[in-house]
């Protein structure tokens, strides 16, 4: 990996230690400078995960990407800094019916466990909307976490052997994902990323979708809605207005999100 080129797309300027504050930094650079967007995906065209096209496409190319590409390359990154890093296939439970009696969603999403000199930290640039500016701690006791998008914990899960990420919500505790604590082999996160783009009923071939950090507000596209949430937290305000036009498309891909399209 060029380490280079991915700092200077982050806007970071120099090449930093593996610790904590370097995680947390890595991360919130990362967030503001690489929009989420699943453009190839509606286009049907094939996502690739190898390290190579994943840096092409993402640093290179000026482009963003979804989960697989965005937490791919993130390990990437870490791992040339110097950090143990273990890939997470998960479970997507955010606004999933119950599923006490057995699973009833696959492994559509890829987090990162890190290692740091405090400890064991969940990193993830790639789940739009909720937490990607932060790492969560993984410790065991660990407290429920007052992070910039929100307040998290980490819990166990009624599945044996997961763990769940949740987000309170008006005092609720409401799950995003769970996971096990092994490393993901490369051969089975290809599988699941190749559902996620290619499978007629998953969430990203049915929706176009794009979302980056600005300041302190999220802006995001959800099919023809340009939503803007002023303040990372779940009581932030948010003001939505209809894309009209493909001219109008085209220039918040470029002005807003800094996605460069061929």
């Amino acid at each position: 990996m060029k380490m280079a080129n991915y700092l200077r797309r982050i806007a970071v300027a120099e090449a930093p230690k593996a610790d904590l504050a370097t995680l947390a930094m890595i991360m919130a650079s990362h967030s503001r400078a690489i929009a989420f967007e699943n453009f190839d995906v509606v286009q049907r065209k094939p996502i690739s995960m190898a390290p190579a096209d994943v840096e092409r496409k993402l640093v290179d190319e000026g482009r963003g990407g979804y989960c697989w590409e965005q937490n791919q390359l993130l390990h990437m990154a870490l791992a040339e800094i110097g950090f143990e890093v273990k890939p997470l296939m998960c479970r997507v439970r955010w606004g999933k019916a119950d599923d006490s009696a057995e699973p009833n969603t696959t492994f559509t999403h890829m987090a990162l466990k890190v290692d740091t000199e405090k400890g064991p930290y969940l990193a993830d640039v790639g789940f739009a909307g909720t937490n990607s500016m932060a790492p969560v701690a993984l410790g065991v006791g660990a407290e429920p976490q007052a992070l910039p998008e929100g307040t998290y914990q980490v819990v166990p899960s009624k599945h044996q052997g997961y763990h769940v990420l949740e987000l309170q919500i008006k005092g609720e505790w409401r799950p995003l994902y769970e996971w096990r604590d092994e490393k993901a082999p490369f051969v089975d996160m290809e599988c699941s990323n190749f559902f996620s783009y290619a499978y007629p009923k998953a969430r990203f071939t049915t929706q176009f979708f794009c979302t980056r950090i600005i300041g302190d507000e999220r802006h995001h596209i959800l099919n023809g809605d340009y939503v803007v949430r002023k303040g990372h937290g779940v009581e932030s305000t948010v003001t939505t207005t209809k894309v009209e036009s493909k001219a109008q498309l085209l220039t918040l891909i470029d002005e807003v999100f800094g996605v460069k399209l061929t």
